[in-house]
């Protein structure tokens, strides 16, 4: 499957939004946009899907660690700057890579290909979600991004910003929304039963009116949901 992946550059310097620009025109499927600085990215966000964002740090009026803190659900974020000593507070941000200008083509290329492997990812488990057992999501834990299978995932919590995900080997607490991750998993296999859980209708081992229980946790189903979460259940008993 090919897929086409959109930039943005953001850079007060023409030269770097420059050199940069020459670096994606060498790749195929690859489109960009280029703005001088974070309001103006703000408003294209709010405007255009973004797969990966070139972003430089010491810029006026808004520095690109401020724009970073301020949005909800970034986009892939590689930094390209002239300093050295904002990559601690960088990885601490999650950014995916930290870029020191003069940036060469090898060194950018090996930025944009870890990249391009999340986004492709990404595209695959959203254009096939009822792939076999080896499907995974791929989630942000601790300034590295974790594979998740599937198969594994036992019940997912929201706390707030942050959902936490309970598999049957360990867990995992990421930045994201419970309805961003619900929407990337298989629809067959899992279902929202509250505002703050969805859980995987093969793990359910008891169910009542209000709850399901899964292990040795009991997960409350509101109102809403009870009648679609008991048809879907009953429904997976009876195959």
């Amino acid at each position: 499957m090919t897929i086409t992946i959109n930039c943005l550059i953001v850079d007060d310097e023409p030269l770097a939004i420059q050199v940069i620009e020459n670096y994606l025109k060498r790749l195929s499927n690859v489109t960009y946009k280029a703005c001088r600085n974070a309001i103006e990215a703000v408003q294209l966000l709010q405007q255009e899907k973004f797969d990966i964002i070139f972003l430089d740090i010491e810029m006026p009026v808004f520095t690109g660690i401020d724009f970073i803190k301020n949005l909800k659900q970034p986009p892939i974020i590689i930094i390209t700057t002239a300093y050295t000593n904002y990559a601690v507070e960088g990885f601490e941000l999650e950014v995916l890579d930290y870029l020191v200008k003069p940036i060469s083509f090898p060194r950018f290329m090996k930025a944009f290909d870890r990249a391009l492997k999340l986004v492709t990812e990404a595209n695959k488990t959203r254009a096939d979600p009822t792939a076999a057992n080896n499907q995974h999501i791929f989630i942000k834990v601790d300034r590295k991004y974790v594979k998740v299978l599937v198969q594994d995932i036992l019940y997912i919590e929201s706390l707030r910003d942050y959902i936490k995900i309970y598999t049957t080997q360990t867990n995992y607490i990421t930045y994201q929304t419970l309805t961003s991750v619900t929407e990337n998993l298989p629809p067959d296999k899992f279902i929202r039963v509250h505002r703050s859980y969805t859980i995987a209708i093969d793990k359910v081992t008891a169910a009542h009116s209000t709850t399901v229980q899964i292990k040795d946790t009991t997960i409350p189903i509101a109102r809403e949901h009870r009648q679609q979460t008991l048809n879907r259940l009953l429904h997976l008993n009876n195959k």
